[in-house]
């Protein structure tokens, strides 16, 4: 048996037609305030169903539903006044509130939305939706992001009292003041012809298929970022080793001999320990603190890299590395590029509190 819908509600009847055509005469009556007076009109004479009103005005009939409650609710005024754009009801989300969950955020513990039901149920008083929850999270500018895994033997006393007193350091240094003085970060990446896949767009139900040949050749790019004059040096090489790190301490040196360098590095074994004699009498080593890969701007050239050469079947690593020197081409040959990957931050902050006694302007 079909079910009757709710029979609409009359208008008022009592109210004065009169004066709805009066202000259909307006001249200086906006469309959407036209249109809803013709509906009004129209319903008022109780002759006419909804889809036939609807049909006649050019609105649905939820709509014209809705315009009528108006209607009775405050006569024509009510009518006739329109919300602004995005004025619904007040939020239960304050600011304060806001602010509680952007700190909340910054502990990174909750994987999905539905985890922060309970805390903002709590701090609301009262059962959220989902759909409210992601509402709340947007508000908060949240954002879901795969965690970078910090080693638990990080100190990070050690890594905040770095980054606060890296301008002290490169004071302490020996430098001529009469010199050139750079300063760069530097790091490694392994390649290689292990496959290496990251994901695709694609179509629902369709499984993105990659094309590989697992081999076990490897080879690595020593890699240094200037910090304030946006220079870029690379070296390749089949192993990492002390030897290695020498030669590429050479070519950093070399790019300006008669300059001073100071080179930030992290505490790898096969990388030289400040003092060794090895390291060029134009370059000082300053090295970061234990587990803390994230001070190194440079790490995320490495994760741009593999982005270029994921998915990809490579013949040899001659081959791999020809498509490495394509991208790394783009970072020596463009000053934009490597200020992007620098970034401003802690560490350019850093180097301009030293550029007036320490690094060249």
């Amino acid at each position: 048996m079909l079910e009757m819908g709710r029979p609409r509600q009359p208008l008022n009847l009592k109210a004065d037609v009169s004066a709805v055509r009066e202000r259909l005469k307006d001249k200086k009556l906006e469309g959407w305030q036209r249109q809803r007076l013709q509906a009004v009109l129209l319903g008022m004479d109780g002759q006419r169903g909804l889809p036939e009103i609807a049909e006649e005005v050019g609105a649905g009939a939820r709509t014209l539903s809705t315009w009528f409650e108006l209607f009775r609710e405050g006569g024509l005024e009510r009518l006739l006044t329109r919300h602004p754009a995005g004025k619904g009801a007040q939020s239960w989300m304050d600011e304060a509130t806001t602010g509680r969950l952007r700190e909340k955020l910054t502990e990174a513990k909750w994987r999905r939305a539905e985890e922060a039901r309970p805390w903002l149920e709590e701090q609301l008083g009262r059962k959220l939706s989902v759909a409210v929850i992601y509402k709340y999270l947007g508000k908060a500018e949240a954002r879901l992001k795969v965690p970078r895994p910090s080693h638990t033997k990080k100190d990070p006393a050690a890594v905040e009292s770095f980054r606060t007193t890296l301008c002290e350091r490169l004071h302490q240094e020996e430098i001529s003041l009469e010199r050139s003085v750079h300063l760069w970060v530097m790091d490694e990446m392994r390649y290689g012809l292990q496959p290496l896949t990251r994901r695709v767009w694609t179509l629902k139900g369709v499984e993105p298929v990659v094309s590989i040949e697992p081999r076990y050749q490897w080879g690595y790019t020593y890699g240094a970022l200037e910090v304030c004059a946006d220079g870029a040096e690379f070296f390749h090489t089949d192993g990492v080793s002390q030897e290695a790190s020498a030669c590429f301490l050479e070519q950093v040196s070399q790019s300006d001999s008669q300059g001073f360098h100071l080179v930030l590095q992290d505490g790898a074994g096969f990388h030289l320990s400040p003092g060794d004699s090895r390291i060029p009498a134009n370059v000082r080593l300053i090295t970061f603190p234990p587990y803390s890969p994230e001070l190194n701007p440079i790490e995320k050239l490495w994760d741009t890299i593999q982005d270029r050469i994921c998915n990809q079947h490579w013949q040899d690593l001659t081959a791999l590395e020809e498509a490495i020197n394509v991208a790394l081409k783009e970072y020596w040959t463009t000053p934009a590029k490597v200020r992007s990957l620098i970034g401003n931050n802690w560490l350019t902050a850093q180097a301009n509190s030293s550029s007036l006694s320490v690094l060249a302007a």
